[in-house]
């Protein structure tokens, strides 16, 4: 028996509308002007019933060619990042030098504002609670570090003006490990993404410093 609309997470029913409008003007099944009239309303409105009436007359629902295509293209939209989700952290850093590292709980979304800053966050020892977690960082004038542990996918799809992006990540390429996807934008700023230098990568490193001396 379906659940009640009413007892539905009013979210969720928000991205199945917008899924089935997007759908059908995909096909032409409407025009432009009423796709945008109704992703509007889809947009703006709390109330179920009338988020309901937007796809009433429409009869092509998403499937799984949809949302393959769908999780490909937006996971990379800003504007698909729910800022007022219940798994979204905010870390703002002003004027400050800091870092965040420990055992943390992660959220499903993260947004790293840095301004003036130099932040480190450290997932080496955080705890994952989702598969994918996406990072939308803004630096100004800022110099900040995400350090990732080893085994961890990275996709970096940060924009950069006037600044620096150093990716020096051996992640994995399994599509199916613990992601981070970072969006965002730096504007003189720098930001390096790379994976922690264990103790015996750092002996390795001065042994083969060493080897160079006497060759």
């Amino acid at each position: 028996m379906p659940v009640k609309i009413e007892d539905r997470p009013l979210k969720n029913i928000r991205e199945e509308v917008i899924d089935q409008l997007v759908i059908n003007y995909a096909h032409q099944e409407i025009t432009l002007a009423a796709f945008e009239k109704r992703l509007d309303i889809a947009i703006d409105t709390e109330d179920r019933s009338v988020l309901m009436e937007q796809v009433a007359d429409l009869e092509l629902t998403s499937d799984k060619e949809y949302q393959r295509v769908k999780a490909e293209k937006l996971s990379e939209d800003e504007y698909f990042f729910d800022e007022n989700s219940e798994n979204h952290q905010k870390i703002t850093k002003i004027l400050s030098s800091a870092k965040q590292d420990g055992p943390w709980v992660t959220g499903e979304k993260i947004t790293l504002t840095s301004v003036l800053s130099d932040f480190t966050l450290d997932f080496t020892e955080a705890i994952f609670n989702f598969p994918v977690v996406h990072i939308k960082v803004f630096g100004l004038l800022s110099s900040d570090t995400i350090l990732v542990p080893e085994g961890v996918r990275v996709v970096c799809n940060a924009s950069s003006y006037v600044s620096s992006i150093n990716s020096r990540v051996f992640g994995s390429a399994d599509e199916e490990a613990q992601t981070i996807i970072i969006h965002g934008t730096r504007i003189l700023s720098s930001m390096e993404i790379k994976v922690p230098v264990t103790l015996k990568q750092k002996w390795l490193n001065f042994a083969d410093g060493v080897k160079d001396l006497f060759n």
